[in-house]
């Protein structure tokens, strides 16, 4: 399961990832699929399953979405470029 939220004029997706010992909360965009994917660590402990995530207040959400990083090209790819 998931919740969703509207959030930089799209609608992104939440769920629960990661493992038990470095638990994260994923956000995929659900409007368009042009937009790479955000990520934020959470506590250990503070979710036990997907399940978890959908007894957020949107308020609790929304902190979440906005304490993430997308995921986008990371630095450290090679550029290619003549």
């Amino acid at each position: 399961m998931s919740v969703t939220l509207r959030a930089d004029g799209d609608t992104w997706r939440a769920r629960f990832g990661g493992t038990e010992r470095e638990p994260v909360v994923l956000f995929f965009c659900v409007t368009t699929d042009q937009r790479p994917y955000r990520v934020v660590r959470v506590a250990a402990g503070r979710f036990s399953g997907e399940g978890d995530i959908e007894t957020l207040s949107a308020d609790d959400v929304r902190a979440l979405f906005q304490g993430s990083k997308s995921m986008g090209v990371p630095v450290e790819y090679p550029s290619y470029g003549r």
